[in-house]
């Protein structure tokens, strides 16, 4: 009798244990990718985007002010969808007009409110082939 307490006290909290374990690594972090056109209130996103032209010169001394960043980020299939971005934070050497970005955060207001520190610029010239790679493999 004892044992089988035993058994199922344990049992109760390897499945109370798995659970937790289980919503840290699934439900508890996640974030959806979306473009300017998916994007709803209420929700945490990474947001996925081409910086519109006419970006902000000084972007970097605007982003450290209590105001901070402000610009327009357009879909990278459809650049009529966009959505304004708020951002506070250091910003990538590379920001500039045409620029993929990927931004965390959430839509308020019609205004997407990035999080602190959450830019990241991609730099489209690691992501495709040099003429003279695919050269050498022929």
């Amino acid at each position: 009798m004892r044992s089988g307490l035993r058994f199922t006290i344990a049992l109760a909290l390897a499945v109370a244990l798995g659970g937790v374990l289980i919503w840290a690594s699934f439900g508890g972090t996640t974030q959806a990718y979306a473009g300017p056109e998916e994007l709803t209130a209420g929700s945490t996103y990474r947001l996925n985007g081409l910086v519109a032209e006419g970006s902000p010169r000084d972007a970097a001394a605007q982003a450290q002010t209590e105001a901070g960043l402000r610009f327009w980020l357009i879909d990278k299939e459809d650049h009529g969808k966009r959505v304004q971005v708020v951002y506070r934070g250091s910003v990538p050497d590379t920001f500039k007009d045409r620029r993929e970005l990927v931004l965390t955060g959430e839509l308020r207001d019609g205004v997407f409110q990035a999080e602190r520190n959450s830019m990241i610029a991609l730099c489209p010239s690691k992501f495709t082939d040099r003429p003279e790679d695919s050269q050498a493999s022929t």
